[in-house]
This record gives structure tokens, sequence and C-alpha cells, in this order.
């Protein structure tokens, strides 16, 4: 029997990769002589450079960067042949930061520009760069400057390196043509699946920036600061995916002409995940928590309808199942969640492992007593 294991990270408790090793190597115990294909996947945030270079088999380098707090970090990115990979929260993460630091009047996408400008240095013109999971509400303006942006105040003043969100209100003019020439060379795809405007009330600050540590009074300087630097470029910002990451999207799209695209679709194309299904038997994906927005268009949702077309049967296995799960019951030939019974969230996060040996084995006693 062949069977894809293509799941995507257990957010907080594992990434991808371990998530499909852990499945895996309780598949194997109980069926030894069963054909495995791990792909681990992702929807462009968290995990997507490390699930890409286990599928691809890409090397990774280390870049001196910055944090959203403009601190010196180590930042990875992924080389698959002339691609690089890289997560910008590696730069800009919200993980990076505690709850008492999240600050989105000041975190700034900086340590970003300073990623993809150490690639240029490299050698490398195409880039696909996940932006999920981000610290700031910036724009992009961080990231900008450090490829070369200038930007003046009222006064005629440059800014200094490192603008965040609640800088953006002092930006009167920008210098687009000292850019990075290299800049235009490049091919950049951007893997994102939100669709969220840059400004008003389903824009970046107001939908994002409480989770990143606004206040109802940072949502409104912010939302204006957006709209303010979104006028200096001739937009409305109004453009659907310009709100992700707090404004990265818009950046990397209007001012660096990159793609926006589904992240779970970029990712399952680079992985091979279309190309693994032939000949597949079933395929099981995975995610922390599943709900009924699962079955419309996120990661596990994509993974079961590209398997459907190929009619193998998919299965998910998530942390936890909430909610009506009908929707779900249509999409997949099976969903089950790990979690033993009524646990704080501590404890299921690190029962992860365990929790999914155990029901990686019972999946796989019960396909092949069914005879499937």
């Amino acid at each position: 029997m062949k069977v894809i294991i293509a799941p995507d990270s257990f957010k907080g408790a594992m990434r991808a990769e371990a998530v499909a090793q852990c499945i895996a190597e309780a598949w194997h115990d109980v069926c030894p002589d069963d054909e495995l294909s791990l792909i681990p996947l992702s929807d462009g945030g968290e995990g997507m450079a490390g699930a890409l270079a286990a599928a691809k088999g890409g090397k990774y380098l280390e870049i001196p960067a910055f944090d959203a707090l403009m601190r010196p970090v180590t930042a990875r990115a992924v080389l698959l042949e002339d691609t690089a990979v890289l997560e910008s929260a590696e730069a800009n993460g919200i993980e990076r930061l505690t709850a008492s630091e999240l600050d989105p009047l000041a975190a700034s996408t900086y340590g970003v520009g300073v990623m993809i400008k150490t690639l240029l240095d490299a050698g490398y013109r195409n880039f696909v760069i996940g932006i999920g999971g981000s610290a700031t509400v910036d724009g992009g303006a961080g990231m900008l400057q450090a490829l070369g942006m200038e930007l003046f105040d009222s006064w005629g003043s440059k800014l200094p390196a490192g603008c965040g969100g609640g800088d953006l209100r002092h930006v009167a003019k920008v210098n687009t043509s000292s850019l990075d020439t290299r800049l235009a060379e490049c091919k950049i795809k951007v893997a994102c699946d939100v669709t969220n405007v840059l400004c008003g009330a389903n824009g970046s600050a107001a939908v994002f920036g409480p989770q990143k540590g606004a206040t109802p009074e940072m949502v409104a300087t912010l939302d204006e600061n957006l709209a303010h630097w979104a006028a200096l470029f001739g937009s409305s910002g109004g453009f659907p995916g310009d709100g992700a990451a707090g404004g990265l999207g818009f950046a990397l799209r209007k001012i660096l002409a990159a793609e926006l695209v589904s992240g779970a679709e970029l990712v399952m194309a680079y992985s091979g995940f279309e190309n693994a299904l032939a000949g597949a038997d079933l395929v099981i994906t995975g995610e922390g928590c599943s709900d009924e927005q699962t079955a419309y268009g996120k990661l596990c949702s994509c993974v079961a309808k590209r398997a459907a077309e190929q009619n193998v049967p998919a299965i998910l296995v998530s942390g936890a199942l909430k909610g009506d799960t009908a929707a779900l019951e249509k999409l997949f030939a099976g969903c089950f969640s790990i979690s033993p019974g009524a646990v704080t969230l501590a404890e299921a996060l690190a029962g992860t492992r365990r929790n999914l040996m155990r029901t990686g084995a019972s999946i796989a006693r019960i396909i092949h007593l069914t005879g499937y």
C-alpha cells in the first residue's frame, strides 16, 4: 500500500516535518511493508521553508538579520537550486517576541529586507517568500528601507532605518529610484492565503492588529498611517492580499512587482505532492486545530481536493476538531482528533507526539483490518 503523509505544522507544538515523521513511525510499527511518502507542507506561514527543504533536499543558509524590534538575530533561508525560499517571520515573526514586547507601532520589517539583500548578494534572483506569522504593521516600509528605498519627512530629513507602523504618518516623500537595482531582475512569488486589503474594516490593522498587540486606539492610528502610506504610491489600499503580514504583501506586490499566490498551492507544487499522487492509495494530512473553515481553502482542504481529483481518499488528523464538522466529513474519508480527552492546552501541546503516534497507529490498523 502506498500512503502519502502530507501534514501542515501543528502550530505551537510540532513543525510539519516532525508531524510527518511521527505519523510515519507509528504507521510502520503496524504495517512495516507499506510504502510511505513523507511530504510536509505549509500554507506559506511558519514551517514553509523547512517543508520545502525536506521535500526537495534544499540546503539552509544562515543570515545575520534583525527581529521586528531591530535586535540582531540569525535567520535562515532555504536554497533550492536557483531559488531562495524564505519566511519573513524568520526576521519579523511574532514568535520571536514575548507578549510584553509586542508593539506594532515600533515593529519593523527591516530584517526581511536584510535577508533579501543578502540573498541578492549571493546571486539569487528567484524568490519564494512566505509572509505569515508577522509581528509588524509597517506596510513593508522597513523592508524597503533595507533594500535601499529612502523615506523623507516633511522637513526633507531622511527617516532612520527600521521604520515601524507608527512612523508611516511622518513619511512625506519616498525615493523609489534608490532601491537596489538588482530587484528589477528578480522574480518573486509570495505565498499568501490572506485576502485582506491594506486599509479599512477588513484591513491589516483592524483584522490582525489586535493579535500583534494593538489597542483600539493603535488600530485606528495604524489604519490611518497605512492609508497615508498607500497614497504615497498612488494606491487606495484596496487590493486583496495587500493587508497580509501587516502590509508586507502591499510592499512586495506594489513596489517589488511580486506575485501573490496561494501558499498552499505553491508549496504543494514545489514539494512534488501532485506527482506523488500517481499510484497512491491514501493521503493523510493534518493540522493543529480544525473547524468548518478548514474546508474552505485551508491547506488540508487543498490537499484533500487535489487528492480527490486523482480518486485518492484523504484522511484528516487534527490536534482538535471544533464545532460543526459536517463540511469536513464531506471532504475527507475520515476525520480524527488526536486529543485523548478533556485536557488543558498546555497538556495537549506537551502530548502531541504521543497522541499522534497513537492515532497514526490506530488509523493504520483500521485501514488494514478493513482490507482497504
